[in-house]
Parts: structure tokens; C-alpha cells; sequence
């Protein structure tokens, strides 16, 4: 994936939060549970702490082309529901804006 996308985040705690997705949002988690499924549509970008191509984060992404960001240390800790955010694909990074 190249470019940005700009969003407000969603930050997955449990696989029951899926579940309270209603808008578009960047979702940010360790990494995704198969719940991710009734939500992927209003799923603009995933970020996620665990890197491997074989998680389930990245087989989600593939499979429903959903953009996703994978190896973010600490992004379940420095980023919170509601945060507006611009993820850069290019330089695989995630940054809070105003």
C-alpha cells in the first residue's frame, strides 16, 4: 500500500469492540480477532503492534483489501479512541493531528 489516509481511530481492548464500530474509523490493535469481520466495511486503514504476514491482521487485510500498517510498537498505548490521526504507508508511520 502507498499514500495516506486520515482518520479517527478506534482502538480494539477485546474482540467485543468490534462490535461498537459504527463510523468509519483506523482501527489500531495488537493485532485482529475473526469479530474484525461483522466491522470491515466501516474499516478505512488496520495498524497493528504484531508484524508477520501470516497473522491474522494481514490475511484479513489481503483478503477484503483493506490498507493495513503492521509493526507499530506501543501503538495500543499512544494512541486512543477518537485520536484524528494520518497514517503514511510510505514511510510507515502513524501521526496524531489537530
Amino acid at each position: 500500500m502507498e499514500g495516506m489516509i486520515k482518520g479517527k481511530v478506534f482502538l480494539i481492548r477485546s474482540e467485543r469492540d468490534y462490535y461498537k464500530i459504527n463510523k468509519p474509523v483506523i482501527l489500531i490493535a495488537q493485532n485482529t480477532h475473526p469479530d474484525i469481520v461483522i466491522a470491515i466495511k466501516k474499516i478505512k486503514a488496520i495498524v497493528t503492534e504484531i508484524d508477520n504476514r501470516l497473522c491474522h491482521a494481514a490475511i484479513i487485510a489481503r483478503e477484503y483489501g483493506v490498507p493495513l500498517l503492521m509493526g507499530m510498537e506501543n501503538a495500543t498505548k499512544e494512541f486512543k479512541t477518537g485520536d484524528k490521526v494520518i497514517v503514511d504507508f510510505n514511510s510507515k508511520t502513524i501521526c496524531k493531528i489537530k
